[in-house]
């Protein structure tokens, strides 16, 4: 039966990657892949429906559905007033096209080392990456890799003190600090930078061959602007610098504002900023191409936004409710045990189960959780176990193989950009993925010789 189960999840896995690959709905992916998992291991169709697919769902969206509604809504209305086009062309003119790309780069990982949620940072950096795509008449998926490059970089995963969840849950639960480690992070963040940014001018050079150009009409709809008709660049940036201080004050607490949930400090967030600008950047709303009033306009932008947050939200709660299928399985837990049962050195051992439970999560965070709860034991009880190492090379870890096609992540941002699988998975992997994996691997190296700083 056990080997059945295996089967099961291997057969899942592949259909899940072979229908997502040939842009089938998520929703319908993640039931398939699903019914083959708790058919392969006993749990009959409808006890995998409603024991487990159903209620995991349930509790993804009572968690997380108002903050992917509410970041849809502010992106659409960022993007409705001209304002976004305003930054972009800022920025454009200030970098240039030459350097543009790893001025993104560097934009995207600050917004992630600034505590924008992972889930949502799309949202965020979306409407600013289509007016330069648009500008540069460069591919979209070009910047979705770019945003991979500044959310599963080492922003995120290796850079010491990130609040992202796959360091915190490497501190947290190891007893160490977020700041584990910081030689070790500070260096392979640069060169994890210095590597990805050789690697998009490379994928530039590459979509430039094959004639790859700009393309309308996908994805969350963000309009083109002549620059004239966009607010000046205060109205335009005060909504955005609101959003920022708004996540991090209200997100570790400031004075006599006290800390809210990752969650409820981002819905927060996002329906203050959405408000300032439609408050500053009122008059831009109206279009008289389609007899829309200034009130017509906003009521429109912002009811669009809320609707177009439900897609990519049923595309993640589907995914995460099938990797809560596939945790649940007796095999699964007989491949935790092949982890427990790999290299005797721990600091090994947390590299080669960061990639093995990577494969099943799906996702950084819940990687680093996972390993961190199934492993952190055993490796305290080690005498002379150095913690700190532990949590830098899970950290940095689980940003490897985690990096699927699978990933509930993927699917949002996929669904956000109207970007293609083919043309972005690929260049995730070897942006994200690669480079976790040889620095993880370095790192579990040096630790085992205690070369640790």
């Amino acid at each position: 039966m056990l080997v059945l189960g295996v089967l099961g999840i291997l057969l899942a896995i592949a259909a899940l990657v072979v229908l997502a690959w040939r842009r089938w709905n998520a929703i319908v992916c993640a039931l398939i892949a699903t019914l083959i998992i708790g058919v392969f291991n006993g749990f009959g169709i409808w006890g995998t429906l409603t024991d487990y697919f159903l209620p995991a769902a349930g509790n993804w969206v009572t968690t997380f559905i108002l903050m992917f509604l509410t970041s849809a809504m502010y992106a659409k209305v960022i993007g409705d007033s001209g304002a976004a086009d305003r930054i972009a062309q800022w920025v454009l003119d200030k970098a240039g096209e030459k350097f543009i790309y790893p001025v993104l780069i560097l934009i995207c990982m600050i917004l992630t080392y600034g505590g924008i949620n992972a889930l949502v940072i799309v949202f965020v950096f979306w409407p600013l990456a289509i007016p330069i795509a648009r500008a540069m008449n460069k591919p979209r998926y070009i910047f979705l890799t770019i945003m991979y490059m500044g959310l599963l970089g080492g922003a995120n995963m290796a850079m010491p003190g990130s609040p992202q969840t796959g360091n915190v849950a490497a501190a947290q639960i190891l007893g160490t600090s977020v700041t584990a480690a910081p030689g070790w992070g500070i260096i392979a963040t640069v060169l994890w930078f210095a590597f990805d940014v050789w690697f998009i001018y490379r994928l530039d050079r590459w979509a430039a061959k094959r004639n790859h150009t700009f393309e309308e009409g996908v994805g969350l709809p963000i309009k083109s602007r002549s620059i004239e008709t966009c607010p000046s660049m205060v109205r335009s940036i005060i909504p955005i610098v609101v959003l920022l201080a708004l996540f991090v004050i209200l997100g570790n607490g400031f004075g006599p504002i006290p800390k809210m949930s990752a969650t409820t400090a981002v819905v927060t967030a996002n329906v203050i900023a959405t408000i300032i600008c439609l408050a500053l950047n009122f008059k831009f709303y109206e279009n008289k191409e389609n007899g829309l009033s200034v009130g017509e306009g906003m009521k429109k932008s912002v009811f669009d936004g809320l609707m177009s947050g439900l897609s990519p939200a049923s595309a993640m709660f589907c995914m995460v409710a099938f990797a809560s299928v596939l945790s649940a399985t007796p095999a699964f837990q007989s491949l935790v045990d092949i982890a427990m049962g790999s290299a005797g050195n721990p600091y090994f051992q947390g590299f080669i189960a960061t990639q093995l439970l990577g494969v099943i999560c799906g996702s950084a965070g819940a990687t680093s959780t996972a390993v961190c709860n199934t492993f952190g034991a055993q490796w305290l009880a080690i005498p002379g176990v150095n913690a700190d190492a532990l949590t830098r090379i899970v950290s940095i870890g689980a940003a490897g193989c985690s990096t699927v096609p699978y990933s509930g992540g993927l699917f949002v941002n996929l669904d956000v950009t109207g970007c293609k699988m083919k043309h972005v998975w690929p260049q995730q992997f070897i942006a994200c993925a690669i480079p976790a994996i040889v620095l993880c691997a370095i790192c579990a190296g040096l630790a085992s010789v205690g070369l640790v700083f």
